[in-house]
């Protein structure tokens, strides 16, 4: 292949990358994957894994253009109004929507075993108090648990990790100053992987990854993009997803296993990061769609999982298909009636903000 000129290399790095758009709408298919199946097929794909592609993801993605236009000079404020909006509107709503079909299901009868019972009661004091509780992100560490050690049966548990998000997007200015020189970085990454595993803080492990990304996006920005041969791209890929795969199944102790988990994510975010036959794939308009309701079906799949798989009258091996058709209509559904007008509505306080 034909490498790129330096002035070819910095038009790449202005325009958006859609095979990051579809590595990460093919990371949340796996993710309903994972929930939605069970056996040997809930072992390859690990749910956990996944989500830490997601924070590789927007480390990478967030600090792009800060890096860009200059650290002194970028709009920050701006960014954290627009960042909050962007994330809290789709998931307040997701939830605030769980829980009134949990109270519905609850006195229609309905089975719900999974979060129904914390809205099984009919003070409407206790009832705005669980949904507060539900509406904290920023109060869990991992799905279904608090800082302080509690649990708290979730409505939408994937919504855990949109706390982490918005922690590293309010964080974002301290990250684009000392985690920029990968050298450094993955390494340190690595070791608060192996912290987390000793001490079982996850904590650690999560902000460490969102590092990994700006890392990533400080290379970006400095050599543009890059061209990976796909003789290499294509068996580095490869490896990627056994590294990642691996750790669904128990055959390493967590120490080496998810280290090595976290590196087949790194490795998977930098082959689509480069131009190769792998990236082209992932640009494709299939995954890319993926990619554009990635957020949607991320926060969306487990409810219709929920509320309304139980219902499907289809057996066999069609069922299934009907599932995944479900989840990928109601994601999209939820993503033009919640996320695209919460995008556009970020996009004007933003506007307002730099205005006044």
């Amino acid at each position: 292949m034909i490498g790129y000129t330096r002035e070819r290399k910095k038009k790449d790095s202005d325009t958006r990358i859609y095979a990051l758009d579809g590595l990460r709408g093919l990371a949340a298919l796996a993710v309903v994957a994972y929930h939605y199946t069970g056996g040997a097929l809930r072992q390859l794909l690990p749910g956990a894994q996944f989500v830490t592609l997601f924070f590789i993801l927007s480390g990478l993605v967030l600090s792009i253009v800060p890096l860009r236009v200059g650290i002194d000079t970028y709009n920050w404020s701006r960014y954290q109004l627009r960042r909050i909006a962007r994330l809290a509107i789709p998931t307040c709503t997701v939830i605030g929507i769980c829980c009134i079909v949990s109270t519905i299901a609850m006195h229609m009868g309905w089975k719900a075993e999974e979060y129904a019972n914390a809205f099984s009661t009919s003070s409407p004091s206790v009832w705005l108090h669980n949904l507060l509780t539900q509406l904290d992100m920023l109060s869990m560490t991992t799905a279904g648990t608090r800082v302080d050690g509690s649990t708290l049966a979730m409505v939408d548990l994937p919504s855990w990790s949109m706390c982490w998000e918005l922690l590293f997007s309010l964080a974002l200015p301290v990250y684009v100053i000392i985690a920029t020189d990968m050298r450094f970085v993955a390494p340190i990454a690595l070791a608060c992987v192996l912290l987390s595993e000793w001490t079982q803080w996850p904590p650690l492990r999560h902000m460490a990854m969102f590092a990994l990304g700006v890392a990533l996006a400080k290379r970006l920005t400095d050599n543009g993009r890059e061209t990976m041969r796909d003789v290499v791209a294509v068996p580095l890929a490869l490896c990627g997803i056994v590294l990642v795969c691996q750790s669904g199944f128990g055959l390493l102790p967590g120490i080496v296993a998810q280290p090595l988990a976290v590196c087949g994510c790194l490795i998977l975010v930098v082959v689509a990061l480069t131009c190769n036959v792998i990236s082209n794939l992932l640009s494709t308009p299939p995954v890319r769609w993926l990619g554009r309701i990635s957020f949607s079906l991320y926060l969306t799949h487990l409810p219709v999982r929920d509320w309304i798989v139980p219902y499907i009258p289809v057996q066999g091996l069609l069922r299934p298909v009907v599932l995944f058709a479900l989840c990928l209509l109601a994601a999209e559904a939820f993503y033009l009636a919640v996320e695209r007008p919460a995008t556009r509505l970020s996009r004007r306080l933003g506007k307002a903000k730099r205005e006044a």
